[in-house]
């Protein structure tokens, strides 16, 4: 049987299956890192579904081929040059904001499991990069009473972006990464954190980056963790997907890139780029997000409640941090290897999205 569509589509993009099955079309799936200029020769597709983890620039892919749209099940875009398609006439999409709750809750789960006082005892909290995830970690910080020293040099003052880089960073009790990585330009944020931000942060203070592990110098976190009593929280790493052993020993949490890793986000992920390809290839838009989900126990006011009660169970019940640091750790052998690292987030167990 021929089929009118032919989709090369990462593996682990959620529920694929369930959004493609309606329409007639053949739906290859590959890992992510094998999508590439052999995979588009071999199958001849006519759109990509990928993630991060499937780079789209010249340099990995000359020829497309047949391709005219490439969906990004992802809120980042820094593993896709956008420019060089545009010249190619391929259109591009991605999940703009589809994980910003699973990542805000990720970043406030970590910050009450290392510092529970937060919970009753306000802090400040800066974030650089005020962006879909940064604006929506503002709203929970401010509603657990948190103060919040916004920054982000793209964006008009506001009631969140209200300092500046050095403030921000020299001011807050705990500093939360949400920049896109970029490499140009006087705001670039490639290895932005390095040893003059640093040495910015308080003593004691606790980072946490959950953007691109690009953004941190490593040996300069090193040497602040040892110097400056830092913590440090890491879902992303400098040479992902390889994590140094020295790096890991010395993180407080560490996580193989799942912040955004909800069934919520997933599902949004997927819903936002099937739309798009729908609308790309001028076909109708059957299957809906609500009826994937299933009934969701976790509510945003609860949680509030058992946190400012002392009650710890509370948030491990609600997301269990520990344990994905854990996981991560037990696969360790002188780092993470690469193939470790993308193991345990093809099988990792998705959380759900506390509801407000």
């Amino acid at each position: 049987m021929t089929h009118a569509i032919t989709i090369l589509a990462d593996e682990n993009i959620a529920n694929i299956d369930d959004y493609l099955s309606h329409h007639d079309i053949n739906v290859i799936k590959l890992k992510g890192r094998d999508i590439n200029q052999a995979a588009i020769d071999t199958h001849r597709p006519h759109a990509l579904f990928i993630r991060s983890v499937t780079p789209i620039h010249q340099g990995s892919i000359q020829d497309f081929g047949d391709v005219r749209f490439i969906g990004s099940a992802t809120i980042g875009t820094d593993h896709v040059d956008t420019d060089y398609l545009a010249e190619r006439g391929i259109s591009f999409t991605n999940a703009k904001g589809c994980s910003k709750h699973s990542v805000a809750q990720y970043v406030i789960t970590s910050i009450l499991t290392l510092r529970p006082d937060s919970a009753h005892q306000p802090i400040t909290l800066g974030i650089i990069g005020l962006g879909n995830i940064g604006s929506t970690l503002a709203h929970y910080a401010h509603e657990l009473n948190w103060q919040v020293l916004g920054h982000d040099p793209f964006l008009a003052a506001s009631a969140i972006n209200n300092s500046s880089l050095d403030d921000a960073l020299s001011r807050s009790d705990v500093v939360s990464i949400h920049t896109p990585l970029t490499h140009t330009g006087e705001n670039s944020t490639h290895e932005m954190l390095s040893a003059d931000n640093l040495s910015k942060l308080k003593n004691n203070a606790l980072l946490i980056n959950t953007a691109r592990g690009e953004i941190i110098n490593q040996d300069d976190l090193l040497n602040n963790i040892r110097t400056k009593n830092l913590q440090a929280v890491l879902d992303v790493f400098p040479h992902e997907p390889h994590i140094d052993q020295v790096l890991l020993d010395h993180l407080d949490i560490a996580t193989p890139h799942i912040a955004g890793y909800t069934l919520e986000g997933k599902l949004r992920g997927t819903d936002m780029i099937y739309q798009a390809f729908c609308q790309e290839f001028g076909l109708p838009v059957i299957q809906q997000i609500n009826p994937l989900l299933p009934d969701n126990p976790y509510k945003w006011p609860d949680l509030l409640t058992g946190v400012r009660s002392s009650h710890e169970q509370t948030l491990k019940n609600y997301y269990d941090i520990a344990k994905d640091d854990l996981d991560l750790r037990a696969v360790a052998n002188d780092g993470v290897h690469p193939a470790d690292f993308d193991h345990l987030r093809k099988t990792y167990n998705l959380r759900r999205e506390w509801l407000s």
